[in-house]
This record gives structure tokens, sequence and C-alpha cells, in this order.
């Protein structure tokens, strides 16, 4: 395993690209064991690292978003140490640390000692983090896909469609406590690509977090979306995402003009 790696890093050129692509590499085997766990009978791939492992966007992404679509059976706690495991056998040295909230269950793997055997950090302590995170209450309506994956490794995962993940990033958009500028990055992907949304996804997810807000049309999407862009600062939006974004020239397309355009054709 550790061949592949080195293998993969090799691909890269700047150390930036080769410590998130290390990154990467980790999400695929994390999935792979969830796969072998039959774990993808209960749980659907979910959020931005979806896109970038299964669609290959421009942005690399750090965390790996579940939604539990099936509630039997399953000890995530189990799920996590079996992950654990599996890493462990590939050489790995990794712990991982959970927390199980009401609505969420947290685990986060901590990779010892990688980022210096790779080459990446002078600090044999500094560590590696990728954390998972399971939404025990997802919003209903999405709808599920199974895709397989082989490069860099083989495995298949349960999905949403595009437009249900389409319909959980607008949620992120319209209602994130911060400004992440990959939510605006994969805005411009989605628009681009002329992917509707999945409205049923995304009111049932407002009526969770925001009961009182008017619902989401096809007649005034649009024009919600414009306003709420309007009120904010592609500066920050460009800086907080720059670190993950492969091709530096697409932050020329990171502004309100290029979002209002798209829309204009969407």
């Amino acid at each position: 395993m550790k061949d592949l790696i080195k293998n993969e890093l090799s691909k890269e050129t700047e150390s930036r690209l080769k410590r998130l692509s290390l990154t990467e590499i980790l999400q695929h085997l994390i999935l792979q064991s969830l796969y072998k766990q039959n774990a993808f009978k209960y749980l659907t791939f979910t959020g931005g690292t979806a896109l970038r492992l299964l669609y290959r966007i421009g942005r690399f992404s750090e965390d790996l978003d579940f939604s539990l679509t099936e509630k039997e059976d399953i000890n995530l706690s189990k799920l996590a140490s079996k992950i654990e495991q599996d890493l462990l056998l590939m050489g790995l040295e990794v712990k991982f640390y959970t927390k199980d909230e009401k609505t969420v269950f947290k685990s986060d793997f901590r990779f010892s000692n990688i980022l210096k055997e790779f080459n990446l950090s002078p600090l044999k302590d500094q560590k590696l983090t990728i954390k998972l995170e399971f939404d025990k209450n997802p919003p209903k309506g999405g709808n599920k896909e199974i895709q397989l994956v082989s490069n860099p490794i083989s495995y298949s995962v349960s999905v949403f469609d595009l437009p249900s993940l389409f319909a959980t990033k607008l949620h992120a958009v319209f209602y994130r406590r911060y400004t992440k500028g990959r939510d605006y990055y994969d805005l411009i992907w989605y628009l681009g690509k002329q992917i509707k949304p999945n409205l049923k996804v995304l009111n049932n997810a407002v009526k969770q977090t925001h009961p009182d807000d008017e619902e989401f049309t096809e007649a005034n999407f649009k024009e919600r979306l414009v306003k709420h862009l309007e009120s904010l600062d592609f500066k920050k939006i460009k800086s907080d995402i720059e670190r993950l974004v492969i091709n530096k020239r697409e932050f020329d397309l990171l502004d309100i003009d290029s979002i209002k355009s798209l829309l204009r054709m969407y």
C-alpha cells in the first residue's frame, strides 16, 4: 500500500498538492473499508468529497460526509474501529476518536508519522487528520445510486445523485453559519453542468433547520440565490478555497458576475 501511495504522490509536483493527494488516497482507503464492511447498505456518501472522488471536480476535499439512510442493525463505533484495523494492517499508524451526538456521529482518524514518512513535513509528530461525519437524521427525498471506483483502488459506494447532492449544497450555501469558499466553487460546478436541484430535499432540509422560512420553488430559486450572493465578500471566499484548488486560473470564475452569467443560461 505504501508503494501505491508513493506512486500517487509522485504525480504531483507542488508540496501543497502532494499533501492533499495523500489525504485523498487515505479517503479512498477509508471508503474501501466501509465497502468491505457492507456499510453502504445503511450509509449514503454525500458532500463535496463525493464530488471530488466520483466526479473529479477541480478542487481537493478534506472530510468525508455520510447520511444514515437505513437505521437498522448498524453500529457506527464498530464501523470506525474496523476502519482503524484495516488501516493498521496496511502499515499505517492511525488512531480514531469518536463523538456521538443526538443527530450526528463524528469520527476523527489521526495518522501519525505519515507526513514525515512521505517527506511532507520535517516533524515526526505532526499528524494528518481526516474527519468523518454521519448525519443520523438526514432530510428525506434524496435519490441514491451505486457508483464504482476503480482508481487508485477498487470499491463501490452508495451516493446521492447529483440533483440531491446539489440540494444539500444549496442548503449549506444559504444557511451555513460561516462562509466556506468550497460551497461557492461547487455551486459554480453544479450550475455549469446545468444540474437542477432536488427541491424536495432542499425544502426538507430547510424545515429541519429554519422551519419558518419560505419554501424554495423553481420560480423563486434564482432570485433568492442572487440576493444571497450579493451579500457576500468574494475576496474572502477566494482566500478560503485557494489552497484546495488545483488550477489557480479557475479563481477568475469565482465571482458574482460569473455565477449570474451561469444563472442566465440555467
